[in-house]
């Protein structure tokens, strides 16, 4: 290597794409709305989050717990981008490890949420811990 060139260097300086996600729950419904509450604070970077309207049933389906929840935050996701309405405010109708029901009410916003784009595997766990369930998930920003 010529004397002139610095040596190679590689060196991990963070990823200003992604954002993890934990969330906690007693059960596997709790950790659902635990994580809609977190992508609801992370969309609306703090502003008013108080649920207005009517509720809505969202159903979502997924091949184990872990799938559940990144399909559960997806759909989140695109009800915000689609319709301007981020969901802030949950109630569990019926859970199952590969299957929810949750109503939800939420907010109406003028722009498009574009913080997150999209709830990933990449990193993803789902564990028992404390007597309930945590989970760690990342979100594309």
């Amino acid at each position: 290597m010529p004397a002139d060139r610095p040596d190679p260097v590689a060196r991990d300086v963070g990823h200003t794409a992604e954002v993890e996600l934990e969330a906690r729950g007693a059960d596997l419904g709790e950790l659902l709305t635990a994580a809609g509450r977190g992508l609801a604070e992370l969309s609306l970077g703090g502003a008013d989050l108080r649920a207005v309207g009517e509720w809505r049933l969202i159903h979502v389906a997924g091949g184990d717990r872990a799938a559940l929840l990144v399909n559960w935050l997806n759909e989140l996701v695109y009800l915000a981008e689609v319709e301007r309405w981020v969901a802030t405010e949950f109630a569990v109708e019926r859970v199952t490890n590969t299957e929810a029901a949750i109503r939800a009410r939420g907010v109406t916003v003028e722009v498009t949420p574009s913080r997150v784009k999209a709830a990933t595997f990449h990193g993803l766990h789902v564990v028992e811990r404390d007597g309930g369930l945590e989970a760690h998930v990342i979100l594309d920003v």
